[in-house]
C-alpha cells in the first residue's frame, strides 16, 4: 500500500507541476479571471482528505465580488465557477444540451460503479434516466412506506429499551452509528426486499459491508481526489479502483439472486426497488397519478428519445449498478442529513417542540405514519430544507461541457471538455439570499421568504434534468426518521455534544462530528 501511496503522490505532484502553468494560459486565453484558492486551502490538504473543496469554492465565490464567473485550478484541472443566477439557469436547464455530462468518478476497472446513473454520459445517461425515472415517482415511493414505518418503529423501540435500562431513563446514543442502523435497514428492505437486522445486530454482515462500501478510508479519498484531477491517467493508465472489492462482490451477489428471482417470477411481487426495476425492464411499470414525473424528469425523458428507435437500456449490468447507487450516493448522505437534523433539533428546543406538535397530529396509534399525511407537514418541510441549506450533502454541483458554449450576455466561453462548478454551499450561505445565513432558522423557508428569492438559491439535490433522481426517496426516508424520533422522544445535547457542530468538509461533502452524542428521553403520553 505504501508503494502505491508514494506512486500516487509523486505522479500527482509531477502532473500538477506540468499542468499548473497550462491552466493559467487556459484562463488567460479565454478571458476568464483566475482566482488562486491556495490562500484559503492548499491542494495538498484537499488531496490528503484533510479539507474539502467547499473551502476553495467559497473563497473564490467571495473573492470574485460582482463578477459572474471565475476560474480556479485544482492541481492543474481547470474549473469555471459560476456565481450569476441567470447563468446557472442556462447551464443547468436552458442550455443543458451543452452540459449533459459530469466528469468521471470511476475507472474502466470499476464497471459496476461506472454504469451507475450519476456516472453515465450522453445518450446512455438519457436512456437510463428515462427508463428508471418512474421507479422514483411519488406513487412508487408511496408503495414503500411500510418499509419506512417498520424500520422506524423498530428503531425507536430499540432506543426505548436502552432508555428503560438506563438509570436516568434516557438513552445516550452515538448519532452516526445509531442513524446508520436505520438507513441500512431501510435500504435493505426498500431496495433489496430483505431484512438485514442491523438495528438488533449492528455488526451484521450486511451492515459491515455497507459501511465498507460507503464510508471511504483516507486512502480511498486520496485516490478519489487524484481521479478527479487526472481522470485519464487514473482510469486508462493506472486503472485505479476506489470502492472496496469485497463489499462490491457481496452486494452484487445479493442483487444477482434478487433480480433473477424477480425476473423468473419465482418469488412473490414485492414493493421494493428491485421489483420496480424488473417491471421497468419488462415494460410493466405504469403511471400512478399526475405527479408521476416532475418537470426535470420529463425533460430528461424527452431528450433521451431523440431517435425513433425503442432501445432496451436496462441491461443486467445497468440494473445491478442502479441498485448499488443507493450505497454510493444515498446511504451516508441521508444518514448525515438525519444526524444534522437531530442535532439541530437538540440545540433548538423551540423548533423541536413546534415540529413535534405538527407530527403528533398525523401519528397513528401504532406509531406509524401515512405517506400522504407526511407530505402535508409544512413545518417539517421548512426544518428539513433549513438542515439541507446549512449542511448540504454536496458543496458543489458540476457539469462537463460536451460542446463549445458561448453566452453572449455574460461573455462566458466554455470550451468542450471543461468542467463548470456551481458553488451550492456558498450560495446557501450568501446573505443576499438568506438573512443571517449562519443562524439555523426554518423561517428561511416560510412561503413568504421563499417567494422573495430565486428558486435557484437552494439546490441540495441539484437542479435541472441531471438533478438527484433519488430525491423523493431520500426526503421521505429522512422525514419518516425525524417523525418517529420527535413523536417518541425529546432530543437533547449531552455534556459532550459540541456547540456549534464541528462538521468536517471532505471532498464534496460535509461530515458530522465524529462521536457526536445525543440524549433521547421517552415522552410521557
Amino acid at each position: 500500500m505504501w508503494l502505491a501511496l508514494i506512486s500516487v503522490v509523486v505522479i500527482g505532484f509531477l502532473a500538477y507541476k506540468l499542468l499548473s502553468s497550462s491552466s493559467k494560459n487556459f484562463f488567460k486565453e479565454h478571458g476568464i479571471r483566475e482566482i488562486d484558492t491556495s490562500k484559503a486551502v492548499s491542494q495538498l490538504d484537499i488531496f490528503l482528505g484533510r479539507k474539502g473543496l467547499a473551502l476553495a469554492d467559497d473563497y473564490a465565490y467571495k473573492t470574485m465580488g460582482s463578477d459572474k464567473f471565475c476560474g480556479i485550478s485544482e492541481m492543474g484541472h481547470n474549473l469555471i465557477i459560476i456565481k450569476d443566477m441567470e447563468l446557472m439557469k442556462k447551464i443547468l436547464i436552458k442550455d443543458f444540451d451543452h452540459f449533459v455530462d459530469r466528469r468521471d468518478f470511476f475507472s474502466d476497472a470499476e464497471i459496476s460503479f461506472k454504469k451507475m446513473l450519476p456516472s453515465l454520459k450522453g445518450d446512455e445517461w438519457k436512456g437510463v434516466r428515462s427508463s428508471v425515472s418512474p421507479t422514483f415517482s411519488s406513487g412508487k415511493i408511496r408503495r414503500m412506506m411500510d418499509c419506512f414505518n417498520n424500520v422506524g418503529i423498530e428503531w425507536v423501540n430499540n432506543f426505548k429499551e436502552k432508555a428503560k435500562a438506563s438509570p436516568d431513563g434516557s438513552a445516550t446514543i452515538e448519532a452516526m452509528s445509531s442513524v446508520n442502523q436505520y438507513t441500512i435497514d431501510v435500504i435493505a428492505s426498500a431496495v433489496f426486499g430483505m431484512q438485514s437486522g442491523t438495528i438488533k445486530n449492528p455488526q451484521s454482515p450486511f451492515a459491515t459491508m455497507a459501511a465498507r462500501m460507503s464510508e471511504p478510508t483516507k486512502w480511498q479519498l486520496m485516490k478519489f481526489t487524484f481521479f478527479l484531477q487526472f481522470p485519464k491517467l487514473a482510469s486508462k493508465v493506472m486503472k485505479i479502483r476506489i470502492i472496496d472489492e469485497e463489499a462490491r462482490t457481496f452486494f452484487e451477489g445479493i442483487l444477482e439472486q434478487g433480480l433473477k428471482a424477480r425476473m423468473s417470477g419465482s418469488t412473490t411481487k414485492r414493493n421494493d426497488f428491485l421489483q420496480l426495476l424488473v417491471e421497468a425492464k419488462k415494460g410493466e411499470l405504469k403511471a400512478e397519478g399526475n405527479d408521476e414525473l416532475n418537470s426535470f424528469e420529463k425533460d430528461a425523458q424527452i431528450q433521451g428519445s431523440e431517435s425513433g428507435e425503442k432501445k432496451q437500456w436496462l441491461t443486467d449490468q445497468i440494473m445491478n449498478s442502479q441498485s448499488l447507487v443507493f450505497f454510493i450516493a444515498g446511504f451516508s448522505t441521508t444518514s448525515n442529513a438525519i444526524i444534522f437534523a437531530a442535532y439541530a433539533l437538540a440545540i433548538h428546543q423551540d423548533v423541536q417542540d413546534r415540529l413535534r406538535k405538527e407530527v403528533s397530529k398525523i401519528a397513528k396509534p401504532d406509531g406509524s405514519f401515512d405517506y400522504d399525511d407526511l407530505s402535508t407537514l409544512v413545518y417539517m418541510e421548512m426544518v428539513l430544507c433549513e438542515v439541507l441549506r446549512k449542511f448540504p450533502a454536496a458543496a458543489r454541483l458540476e457539469r462537463k461541457c460536451v460542446k463549445d458554449y458561448k453566452d453572449s450576455e455574460s461573455g462566458l466561453f466554455v470550451p468542450q471538455g471543461t468542467t463548470v462548478g456551481i458553488p451550492a454551499y456558498s450560495i446557501h450561505c450568501d446573505p443576499k439570499y438568506y438573512e443571517n445565513p449562519d443562524k439555523f432558522d426554518p423561517e428561511h423557508f416560510s412561503p413568504e421568504k421563499k417567494a422573495e428569492r430565486s428558486p435557484y438559491a437552494y439546490m441540495p439535490f441539484g437542479i435541472g434534468p441531471r438533478n438527484c433522481i433519488g430525491m423523493r426517496f431520500a426526503l421521505v426516508e429522512t422525514k419518516a426518521a425525524l417523525a418517529h424520533l420527535v413523536n417518541s422522544f425529546r432530543i437533547e445535547p449531552t455534556k459532550k455534544t459540541p456547540i456549534p457542530a464541528q462538521g468536517k468538509w471532505v471532498g464534496f461533502g460535509l461530515l458530522p462530528p465524529k462521536g457526536l452524542e445525543l440524549k433521547l428521553t421517552p415522552l410521557t403520553k
